[in-house]
């Protein structure tokens, strides 16, 4: 069994934004060190629990404003093909630049001849990519994960600042990590100095909520897609596009396609999917339907679209390659996703999930203006994001006129936008509900909120 099929349903990118307050018991351990605002505070408590062994699920840590990211991989030692875990690396790294756009970090597109210019080089040994490997995980499986790293284009090298791979033991055939129980705080504290710094310079002390603006299915799909289909260059014996392939059929397998009534999306937000993973499993679908299995099934037939569409999408000046998702990304926290969907590609996000529905034997009568959308979401906004699903979802037209100008976006609990769109004098206006934000004073005082996202 690969590392990847014993980790398919695992939640791999835990970004731990925090609420918390420091009296909050989850970060005891860490009050007495120098970076003890929120976001450091999570970002660490990210790192221990990983060291800690608890689960094995892999991800990235991103926090707005560092020195450096960090990327977080479980090594199962009985694993014989290196090379298909070192597609993890890539696959989570691919996260790291959605969450920089996400968070207005990231701006350009693409990066220069070389990739973007490392600005601070005294960081670690100075290099784009550096590991941690502090668990004892053998070094050419290490050098392996550089080295997909280092071979993929130079213009997805979008930052200024460095990444870590942190390499953390698995216990064979289980989702538990095998690092040194007792060295749990020594190695935490460790990786977080050698990334962020003992004083965390320049990582903002407050998260944002960005995590509303992400249509997590997409992030899911088009992480695993590029990282098995293109960015491939160091792999020797793993046979990317063979293990997409094969991966497609299993996850069809798991979630019951064709044919299965309750696979509705909605809005992509990884509410939505929690929500219809609950329906699914209680009518007897597989657990194995994961947030992985569905995200790759949706971009799968993005793609297919995509190729239906022009046979040459996926080249490098196609209309679906990898640039034409990253503007999306970029003015999803402006415009909100399905805006820049639509900016980007002339399909309404409706569109592609009603077309995606009849491929699947979902339900061959949805309409596209039946399916809900991401409103925007005020980054600065507090508490808990949730998707506003307002209904019914942009018609072409409206989005033809309501989409390219950048929109207000709204905090609270208000029940409904303060503007209103029409495309034509036959089109009816619409309101668009936002998403009530609720924090309870037990919320504010001492709980994390856990922005979760799967991936393999």
């Amino acid at each position: 069994m690969t590392i990847a099929e014993t980790k398919r349903n695992s939640s791999c990118l835990k970004i731990f934004l925090a609420c918390a307050l420091l009296s909050s018991p989850l970060f005891s351990s860490f009050a007495s060190a120098a970076c003890t605002h929120e976001y450091g505070q999570a970002t660490y408590d990210d790192i221990r629990e990983k060291f800690a062994g608890d689960e094995a699920s892999g991800g990235s840590t991103y926090a707005k404003g560092a020195r450096a990211n960090g990327l977080h991989i479980y090594i199962d030692p009985t694993v014989e093909e290196i090379e298909e875990t070192a597609k993890v690396s890539v696959h989570e790294y691919i996260h790291l630049l959605q969450q920089g756009y996400l968070n207005k970090e990231l701006t350009e597109y693409s990066a220069p001849v070389g990739g973007e210019p490392i600005a601070d080089t005294s960081i670690g040994n100075g290099a784009r990519f550096q590991s941690i490997n502090l668990c004892g995980v053998a070094e050419a499986t290490v050098a392996a994960h550089l080295a997909s790293l280092n071979a993929m284009p130079d213009a997805i090298k979008l930052f200024d600042h460095p990444t870590f791979v942190i390499f953390y033991s698995q216990t064979p055939g289980e989702g538990t990590g095998s690092c040194d129980a007792s060295q749990t705080e020594t190695f935490a504290r460790t990786a977080f100095n050698i990334i962020y710094g003992e004083n965390c310079p320049g990582m903002e002390s407050t998260p944002m909520v960005w995590e509303a603006n992400e249509n997590h299915v997409f992030a899911e799909g088009e992480a695993e897609y590029w990282a098995t289909n293109k960015y491939t260059g160091s792999y020797t014996s793993f046979d990317g596009p063979t293990y997409w392939t094969d991966k497609l059929a299993d996850a069809k397998n798991y979630c019951n396609l064709p044919g299965n009534s309750n696979f509705y999306i909605n809005s992509g937000s990884s509410q939505d999917v929690d929500e219809m993973k609950d329906k699914m499993q209680a009518a007897g679908v597989s657990p194995a339907c994961s947030n992985n299995a569905i995200g790759e099934l949706v971009y799968a037939y993005f793609i297919q679209l995509c190729l239906e569409t022009d046979a040459g999408a996926l080249n490098d000046d196609g209309m679906c390659n990898h640039e034409s998702l990253r503007r999306v990304w970029k003015y999803a926290p402006t415009y909100g996703f399905d805006c820049a969907f639509f900016n980007q590609y002339g399909w309404t996000w409706g569109e592609l999930v009603a077309k995606m529905y009849v491929e699947y034997q979902v339900d061959t009568s949805e309409v596209a203006t039946n399916v809900p959308s991401l409103c925007l979401y005020d980054q600065t906004c507090s508490g808990e994001p949730k998707p506003c699903n307002r209904l019914p979802s942009y018609t072409k037209n409206e989005a033809e006129n309501f989409c390219q100008l950048p929109i207000d976006a709204a905090c609270g609990s208000s029940s409904s936008s303060s503007s209103s769109l029409s495309s034509s004098s036959s089109s009816p206006t619409k309101m668009y509900s936002f998403a009530n934000v609720v924090i309870s004073a037990v919320i504010a005082a001492s709980v994390t909120f856990y922005f979760a996202f799967f991936l393999n």
